[in-house]
C-alpha cells in the first residue's frame, strides 16, 4: 500500500468490490519528456502538412524522417542566446540576431521519438508544455495536434487519438519567434519543461483541483475551514460511479482531515466535487515560516483507484486595507519585493528548476519577501522555489484582453497557480498607456477581474498603472491599486486622499541604474556608476523610493525594478550595451553595492557596507567617492587606521564623504545605541596571481538536471579577490557531467554564454540514377525495387532538375547504386537525403524499406545506417505521379554523420568575477572543474555529483 493512501479511502473500494481489498496504484503517470531532442536551426520546410489531407505532416513534421544530423538538445532550451550579437538587432531584446532581418535565425524544429507500451491502450494521453517562445505547431507521428502562439502560457493537447501504443512515436514542434511579445529579451525554444501525462478514462480534469483555506472574519485565529474542489471527466461511453476522497497531511507528514464525495458520471460528461473539513491550530505559511500542507485527492470506480492526484498547499490569508496596507495573516506585512525577467547568465529563459530556488535564496539573502513576475506568467517550478523557500508572489498576466483567446489563457493561468501559498496577488497587466484611461479599458479590467474571481475569490487583484493622481479607466475599476513609479505628495498622496477606500501597492518602484563595480561613468564602454545616484526621468534612487513609501503604511511596500539584470532594455546607453542595468544584482546573481542597502532597511540585523573598492593606482591624493550603506545609527570612518569622523546616520539613509585616495585600508565601524556592532573594511589588494572556485552547491543529485553555480575570481598572493581584474579564463570539465553556461555580469560583454556543438556531417552526392515506367496502380513491392535487378537497359535521369521525368498518372522506379567501405560505415549514423520527391511510394535501401516518399515541397531524408554494408549497396524509390510533372529532383545524397567535438569554454573576469553554470549528468562521480589564465595560477574545484531519484521520464 502506498504510505499516503487514505484508510477511508481503503474502505470505499471494499465496499465497491464486496470485500476488503487492497488499494491500487492510481494509474496516472506524469513523465518528463525534457531529455533526448533534436534541434535544427532554420525551416526549410515551410508549415510542413499537407492542408487538404489529415496525418500527412512532412519534412520533419512526418514520423519517418531522419533527424539524425541535427543537434542533440536536452530541455530547457534557449536558442536566442547562442545566437551572435549584431548592432542591427533589435536593441531591447538584447541585440542577439533574431527577429525582423534574421528570419533565418528565428524558426525552429524540435523533435523527440518516445515509446508507449502497448498497456497504454484505452489510457487518455497528454503532452504537456510548461512554455514555448513561442508561435508553436505540435505534430505527433505526422498528424497536427495544435498550435500555441503565447510565448509565457502553458499548453497541452490530448494525442490519445494519434499516439502508437506499443511501438515507436514521433513528437515534432515548429517554433517561430519572428514577433516579439514584449519590449526585453523573451529567448526562443522550448525553454520549460514537457511532459507526457497518462490517465485513465475516468480522471480528474487537468488543473481542476483546487484547495482553499478560510478563517471567520478572514482572521485567522482558531480552526481554519479547509475548501477542497475537483472536477472528474469521464471520457469513456458508459455511465460511473465515481468516489473522490481527499486527505490532508500536516508538514510533519501526519494525516489530519479527510472527506469523501460520491457522484454517478454519464458517458462523456464531466462532474464536480467538493468538500471542507475543519483543521484545528493549522500551521500558517509565510516568507519567515514556509509549512506546506499535502492534499492527496484520490478517485474510485467499479472497486478500482481510477486516479490520484498530490498538491501542496499552505494556510495562510492574504488581503489588502485602505490603510493598513498589505495584511499577510491579519496583521500589516510591508511587502519588500522585487521584479524580475526570468533570464540568467548563460542559460537565457531556459532556467534548470535549482537556478530558479539559487535566485530565490539570493532575494531572500537580501531581505526581499516578495516577488513580481514581470510581466508574464512564471514557470510553475519558480512558484515552487517560492512556497518551499518563502518568498510572496504577485502573479502577471501578460496581456489585458476580454476577448476569448486571452480569458482563457487568464483562465489558465488562474487554474494553474491558485494552489500556491507564495501567490498572493493577481495582476492584469502591466503598463497599458493605450488603453489605462479608457472605457474599453475599464470594461475589459471588470471582465477579467470577474474571470480571476470566479475561479480563485481568495487573493486581491491588481493592474501596475503608469499614471500619477488619475482616476480613470482601469485605475477606477481595479481592487487593488499598483503604483509604477510616481511617487510624491501630488501623485500617491493626493490621490489616497481623494480615493480613501481603495487600497495602493508600490508595485514597481526605483529603476535605480548601476554597473557591478564601476564607480566613474563610462558611456563608451556603455557602464554607469554603481552609486545610488543614477535614475532615470521616470524613476527614484533607492533611497528616495524607500524613504517616501517607509512613512506610508497604507502603500503596503514596493517591488523594485529589477532584482536582478536582465537582457535586453540597456538604459541608459544602448550598443554596446547589450542588457539592463537596473537589477540589485547582475545577471549571474553577484551582487551590486545596492544589495547592501536593501538589505539595511529591511532586515534587522547589523548592516555594514563601504563602497567603492579601494584600487584606485594613479589617484593617488585624489578625491574618492565614499560611501557607507548601514543600518547603524552612528558611523565612524578610517583612513589606514586614523579616524575621519563618527557621524549619526538617517533612518533609511547613507553616508558619503570624499575621501583622499591613500594606497592600503579604507575601513568602518557602525555603532546602535553607542555599542560597536558591526566593521567593514575595503583593503588595496595586490596583483592578481591565481584563480579562485567556489561553489553554491559542492555536491548535486546525478539526475541529468541538477546545477552547481561555480563563481570564479582572480585572487592576489593573501587570496583577496582583486576588484578590477579582467582575466580571461578557460573551463575544462572531466567526470558525469557537463557545462551549461557562464556569465560574468558585464552588461556590454559580446562573449558567447555557452559552446554549441554541431554534429560533423559529410556529404556524398548521388549524380547517377536510372530509372524506368512500371504498369498497375501499386508501386510497393515491384521486383524493380529489390535489392539486385538488372537495370542497364533503364533511362539515365539527371536528378539534380527542377522537374521530375514522370507525367500526369505515370508510375515509375528510380535506382542507384553506391559502394561503401569500413571506414564510410565507421559514420555512427547515415542519412539519405532527398532534395524532392514528387509523387507517392516506398524508398528501399538493398532491399529493406526505409518509408515512404517524402514530399514535392521540400527535402526528405531516412535514417539508414543498419541497411547498408561494405561493398555495392542499392537505393530504390518507387513513385506513383498524381500530379503535374513528377518524379526525384533536387538532388540526393548520403550524409555520414558524427557527434561533433566539444568546444572550448571561456568567459572573462568582469570586475574580479565570473560565473560558470555545471550540469549534472545521469551518473554519480566526481565531477572536476579546472580554470586557467594566463600568468595565474590554476584552480581546480571538485563537485560531487551524488546518486539521486530521477523523475520519471519518458522512454
Amino acid at each position: 500500500m502506498n504510505r499516503s493512501t487514505p484508510i477511508w479511502f481503503l474502505v470505499v473500494l471494499s465496499l465497491f468490490a464486496g470485500s476488503a481489498a487492497a488499494a491500487e496504484p492510481a494509474p496516472r503517470e506524469r513523465l518528463l519528456m525534457d531529455f533526448g531532442w533534436r534541434f535544427h536551426l532554420g525551416n526549410e520546410w515551410g508549415i510542413a502538412q499537407n492542408l487538404a489531407k489529415s496525418g500527412t505532416g512532412y519534412g520533419p513534421a512526418g514520423a519517418g524522417f531522419s533527424d539524425a544530423s541535427w543537434r542533440q538538445v536536452n530541455l530547457p532550451h534557449d536558442w536566442a542566446i547562442e545566437l551572435p550579437f549584431d548592432p542591427k538587432a533589435d536593441g531591447a531584446h538584447g541585440f542577439h540576431a533574431i527577429g525582423p532581418g534574421f528570419p533565418g535565425n528565428s524558426v525552429a524544429w524540435y523533435r523527440r521519438e518516445f515509446e508507449l507500451p502497448k498497456t497504454d491502450a484505452g489510457r487518455r494521453l497528454w503532452l504537456d508544455f510548461d512554455g514555448v517562445f513561442r508561435n508553436a505547431t505540435v505534430f505527433v507521428n505526422g498528424w497536427f495536434v495544435g498550435h500555441h502562439e503565447s510565448g509565457y502560457g502553458g499548453f497541452r493537447y490530448d494525442i490519445t487519438d494519434v499516439a502508437n501504443c506499443g511501438g515507436n512515436n514521433v513528437v515534432a514542434v515548429l517554433v517561430d519567434a519572428s514577433e516579439f511579445e514584449g519590449w526585453f529579451y523573451e529567448g526562443a525554444g522550448i525553454y520549460r519543461h514537457v511532459w507526457l501525462t497518462k490517465t485513465a478514462p475516468l480522471a480528474i480534469t487537468p488543473d481542476s483541483v483546487f484547495v482553499s483555506s478560510h478563517f471567520k472574519d478572514n482572521i485567522p485565529r482558531g480552526p481554519a475551514e479547509i475548501r477542497m474542489e475537483a472536477e472528474v471527466a469521464n471520457d469513456g461511453e458508459r455511465s460511473a460511479g465515481a468516489t473522490v476522497g481527499w486527505e490532508i497531511f500536516a508538514p510533519d507528514g501526519r494525516s489530519v482531515g479527510s472527506a469523501v464525495e460520491q457522484h454517478d458520471l454519464g458517458g462523456t460528461s464531466a462532474v464536480s466535487f467538493s468538500r471542507t473539513v475543519k483543521l484545528e491550530a493549522p500551521e500558517l505559511w509565510s516568507p519567515e515560516n514556509p509549512k506546506l500542507y499535502r492534499l492527496v485527492t484520490t478517485m474510485a470506480a467499479g472497486g478500482h483507484a481510477t486516479d490520484r492526484i498530490e498538491t501542496t498547499f499552505g494556510i495562510r490569508t492574504v488581503a489588502f486595507d485602505a490603510n493598513r496596507g498589505f495584511l499577510l495573516n491579519g496583521q500589516p506585512y510591508v511587502l519588500k519585493g522585487t521584479c524580475n525577467h526570468q533570464d540568467h547568465a548563460g542559460v537565457g529563459s531556459a532556467l534548470p528548476d535549482s537556478l530558479q530556488y539559487f535566485r530565490i535564496a539570493k532575494l531572500k539573502e537580501m531581505g526581499s519577501n516578495a516577488y513580481r513576475t514581470s510581466h508574464n506568467p512564471p514557470t510553475p517550478e519558480l512558484l515552487d522555489a517560492c512556497d518551499r523557500l518563502g518568498m510572496l508572489v504577485m502573479d502577471e498576466n501578460r496581456l489585458l484582453g476580454s476577448d476569448a483567446l486571452h480569458l482563457q489563457w487568464l483562465r489558465e493561468l488562474v487554474r494553474r497557480d491558485r494552489n500556491h501559498p507564495s501567490v498572493a496577488i493577481w495582476s492584469l497587466a502591466n503598463e497599458e498607456f493605450s488603453t489605462d484611461t479608457t472605457p474599453a479599458g475599464a470594461s475589459v479590467a471588470v471582465t477579467m477581474q470577474d474571470t480571476i474571481r470566479s475561479l480563485d475569490p481568495t487573493r486581491p487583484i491588481t493592474y501596475n498603472a503608469p499614471l500619477g493622481n488619475v482616476f480613470a479607466g482601469i485605475d477606477s475599476v481595479i481592487e487593488v491599486r499598483g503604483w509604477s513609479y510616481r511617487i510624491g505628495e501630488a501623485n500617491m498622496d493626493a490621490y489616497h486622499k481623494a480615493h480613501p477606500l481603495q487600497p495602493n501597492v508600490g508595485s514597481e518602484q526605483g529603476s535605480t541604474v548601476g554597473t557591478r563595480g564601476i564607480y566613474t561613468a563610462d558611456p563608451v564602454r556603455g557602464y554607469v556608476t554603481a552609486y545610488d545616484d543614477n535614475r532615470q526621468p521616470w524613476s527614484n534612487t533607492a533611497e528616495d523610493w524607500v524613504t517616501f513609501f517607509d512613512s506610508r503604511p497604507w502603500l503596503s511596500g514596493g517591488f523594485v525594478w529589477t532584482g536582478f539584470d536582465y537582457r535586453g532594455e540597456p538604459t541608459p546607453y544602448s550598443w554596446p550595451c547589450i542588457n539592463s542595468h537596473f537589477g540589485i544584482f547582475d545577471t549571474c546573481g553577484f551582487p551590486k553595492d545596492n544589495f547592501w542597502y536593501y538589505k539595511a532597511v529591511w532586515t534587522d540585523e547589523p548592516v555594514l557596507h563601504l563602497l567603492p573598492h579601494w584600487n584606485w593606482a594613479g589617484r593617488e591624493g585624489q578625491p574618492i567617492d565614499v560611501r557607507v550603506l548601514s543600518n547603524c545609527d552612528e558611523i565612524e570612518l578610517f583612513l589606514n587606521g586614523k579616524s575621519l569622523g563618527r557621524q549619526p546616520l538617517a533612518r533609511d539613509g547613507q553616508l558619503k564623504m570624499m575621501v583622499p585616495y591613500q594606497p592600503g585600508e579604507l575601513s568602518a565601524k557602525g555603532f546602535r545605541k553607542g555599542k560597536l556592532v558591526a566593521e567593514a573594511r575595503n583593503e588595496t589588494t595586490g596583483a592578481a596571481t591565481a584563480v579562485h572556485l567556489s561553489a553554491d552547491h559542492p555536491t548535486i543529485d546525478a539526475n541529468g538536471e541538477d546545477v552547481s553555480v561555480v563563481t570564479v575570481s582572480a585572487v592576489d598572493e593573501k587570496g583577496r579577490v582583486v576588484p578590477v581584474a579582467m582575466n580571461h579564463v578557460r573551463f575544462e570539465l572531466s567526470g558525469p557531467g557537463h557545462l551549461l553556461g557562464v556569465g560574468n555580469g558585464d552588461p556590454s560583454s559580446h562573449e558567447p554564454d555557452g559552446v554549441v556543438v554541431m554534429p560533423v556531417v559529410t556529404v556524398r552526392d548521388l549524380p547517377t540514377w536510372k530509372w524506368t515506367k512500371v504498369s498497375g496502380e501499386d508501386v510497393t513491392n515491384l521486383p524493380q525495387e529489390e535489392a539486385q535487378v538488372d537495370d542497364s537497359t533503364w533511362t539515365p535521369l539527371d536528378i539534380t532538375a527542377e522537374r521530375g521525368p514522370l507525367g500526369p498518372r505515370e508510375r515509375g522506379v528510380f535506382r542507384t547504386r553506391v559502394v561503401l567501405t569500413e571506414m564510410d560505415l565507421a559514420a555512427p549514423a547515415i542519412e539519405l537525403w532527398f532534395g524532392r520527391m514528387d509523387g507517392e511510394g516506398p524508398v528501399y535501401v538493398n532491399g529493406q524499406s526505409v518509408g515512404r516518399a517524402g514530399s514535392a515541397r521540400a527535402s526528405s531524408a531516412y535514417s539508414v545506417r543498419k541497411l547498408l554494408h561494405v561493398g555495392e549497396n542499392t537505393i530504390a524509390v518507387g513513385l506513383a505521379n498524381w500530379g503535374d510533372m513528377g518524379g526525384l529532383n533536387k538532388g540526393a545524397q548520403l550524409r555520414f554523420v558524427d557527434g561533433g567535438a566539444p568546444g572550448s569554454w571561456s568567459r572573462s573576469l568582469f570586475n574580479g568575477y565570473a560565473q560558470v553554470l555545471v550540469q549534472a549528468g545521469r551518473k554519480a562521480g566526481a565531477l572536476k572543474l579546472t580554470a586557467s589564465a594566463d600568468g595565474l595560477k590554476p584552480a581546480e574545484f571538485v563537485i560531487t555529483s551524488a546518486e539521486a531519484m530521477l523523475r520519471p521520464e519518458v522512454p
